[in-house]
């Protein structure tokens, strides 16, 4: 991350994914954004586990995917978004999200507000047929 009068730039890894999967994600906080939103920018590894179905009741969520897949379930529907797709999802809606590329995810979550406290709160299925 570098910073030129202010701007902050964020660049890929010269030694690729499996360097940026070593490295974690490069977090621009809060205090950068004067509390508008958190942005995590990185790589995430096919074998990442799987979180539960869960919702977030302070914050809204923002996936851009430059590369790689993700499967998003959000409520009871699947979304394949793959690379230049971005998933804005709002607070309090049930979600989770598997890494299903053959390749690495490189990509950004942006989360908002930035100084609302990210709480995960796992949510039962609903069972089918209900």
């Amino acid at each position: 991350m570098d910073t030129i009068n202010g701007a902050i730039i964020i660049t890929a890894h010269p030694g690729g994914p499996v360097a940026e999967i070593a490295r974690g994600p490069i977090t621009l906080g809060a205090n950068h954004t004067a509390d508008a939103y958190v942005a995590l920018v990185g790589v995430v590894p096919t074998d990442t586990p799987v979180p539960p179905l869960h919702q977030h009741p302070y914050t809204d969520g923002g996936f851009y995917i430059a590369e790689g897949e993700i499967t998003f379930q959000i409520g009871d529907r699947e979304v394949i978004a793959g690379p230049g797709t971005f998933v804005y999802i709002p607070r309090g809606t049930v979600h989770t999200a598997r890494m299903s590329g053959k390749v690495p995810m490189r990509g950004m979550l942006i989360l908002s507000p930035g100084n609302a406290e990210h709480v995960f709160v796992p949510v039962e299925a609903e069972p089918e047929g209900s």
